[in-house]
């Protein structure tokens, strides 16, 4: 069977303006297999760096952004880098192999419909996770709406099956906060501004039915008798906790993300209008929820209105039009409204205020 991916292809394009279809004939794009392999062994470097870290928070039941931990350990990691190979690994793989289900899962559906894309390009980065994440790129034109809609909704099913096991093993390793961390829990939660508190992070539904479900079986696990905020975060869950982030980011219902691209092969009438509504949506979260809905709502307003040209027909049939409900409870399952607590624009804006009002009047004093 010849490689698809190495041949040039026909390809039968609608061209909306006009409203044709144009033949036209797309050569395979160049392979750079070294620059896949470095980003992602970077990649690897850096969470495996996070990785280490976090293992060892939890290793010495401090809560998850302690202050007693370095959680840009670079000068560490180098001076320990036997110690950070196995502390990063359960975060570090657990992280790369939700992100790589992803990836794959749109390419190995690019190839089986014959559509050119490269391999994922992985984004090692300085974060409190190590990665900016990853992304491939179509070099192709797309045949129809059932090809849109397999690529699109192929990368986030890859991704939720990986990480719903991950998160099955990190909540069960979790264990109950105790001592100083509890206490600053207890802190943050009774007062967002306590000095004494700590950041606190939002979980998406899954996590909470998973809290429900280990309690309704008998388990004798922590998560079956604290609620997830309660609990000393395995590293692994906090792998699963990105993964289902970045699946539910993904299946925004707009623009040119995973979930534009299902929105428009069940309905390219509904594009545009159901964009216009997840911005309207996230405006009003990025006030009182997180302000970073705000970037995204900016990343919806200006994809919203460009998706890519394929014919009108064929529709979906049921099964697909099945599959999109089924993405759509996945969004619901993985969004988290409050990624990292009371972080709203609204809260920033106002915190900053009272900083300033209070350094303005210490002079006075």
């Amino acid at each position: 069977m010849p490689d698809t991916q190495s041949l040039p292809q026909e390809y039968h394009v609608f061209d909306p303006e006009r409203n044709e279809i144009r033949v036209v004939v797309i050569q395979p794009p160049r392979r750079r297999y070294w620059v896949h392999a470095l980003l992602f062994f970077a990649t690897l470097l850096t969470t495996l760096c996070i990785g280490a870290a976090m293992q060892e928070t939890f290793n010495r039941n401090l809560g998850l952004f302690s202050q007693d931990v370095d959680y840009f350990p670079w000068i560490w990691a180098l001076q320990n880098w036997r110690r950070v190979l196995t502390l990063g690994a359960p975060f570090s793989l657990s992280l790369l192999g939700i992100l790589t289900a992803h990836e794959l899962g749109h390419y190995i559906l690019c190839v089986r419909r014959k559509v050119f894309a490269t391999l994922p390009f992985f984004i090692p980065a300085p974060t409190l996770i190590g990665t900016l994440g990853a992304f491939i790129r179509i070099k192709s034109p797309i045949r129809s709406r059932a090809d849109l809609f397999d690529i699109g909704i192929a990368g986030p099913i890859a991704g939720f099956v990986v990480a719903v096991p991950v998160m099955i093993y990190g909540l069960l390793a979790s264990r109950v906060l105790t001592g100083d961390a509890a206490a600053a829990a207890a802190a943050t939660m009774a007062s967002p501004n306590a000095e004494n508190g700590s950041m606190l992070l939002g979980f998406p539904l899954i996590f909470k039915l998973a809290h429900w479900v280990a309690a309704a079986v008998g388990s004798n696990a922590a998560i079956a008798h604290a609620p997830v905020s309660g609990l000393y975060l395995h590293p692994m869950a906090m792998a699963a906790w990105v993964g289902m982030l970045a699946t539910s980011l993904n299946l925004l219902p707009g623009g040119q993300l995973d979930g534009g691209h299902i929105i428009f092969a069940v309905n390219p009438r509904w594009h545009r209008p159901v964009s216009l509504l997840s911005i309207l949506i996230l405006l009003p979260l990025s006030w009182y929820c997180w302000a970073g809905w705000l970037l995204w709502a900016v990343v919806l307003r200006f994809t919203g209105s460009r998706h890519p040209d394929v014919p009108l027909f064929p529709p979906l049939d049921t099964k697909r039009r099945v599959l999109a409900v089924i993405a759509l409870v996945m969004l619901a399952l993985t969004i988290i409204p409050a990624p990292f607590g009371d972080q709203g624009l609204g809260k920033v804006l106002h915190d900053n205020r009272q900083e300033r009002q209070q350094q303005q009047a210490q002079p006075a004093k």
